[in-house]
């Protein structure tokens, strides 16, 4: 979910994760559905409101 809230695409996510992007997009979907989410922008922001994901600050 981190990989997802900073942007990534599932392929990238999927190569960080050693994973098929079939397998993110997969993992991703569920966590929609769980979630209520009607797109990934949105799951992003419940992950953030729930806690599910942190708030990385920037660097400098």
């Amino acid at each position: 979910m981190a990989l997802a809230a900073e942007g990534g695409s599932n392929t990238e996510i999927a190569e960080d994760l050693t994973l098929s992007p079939l397998t993110v997009r997969t993992h991703i979907h569920r966590a929609m559905t769980k979630l209520n989410a009607r797109d990934r922008a949105q799951l992003v922001v419940i992950a953030h409101q729930t806690g599910l994901v942190r708030a990385v600050p920037p660097t400098a």
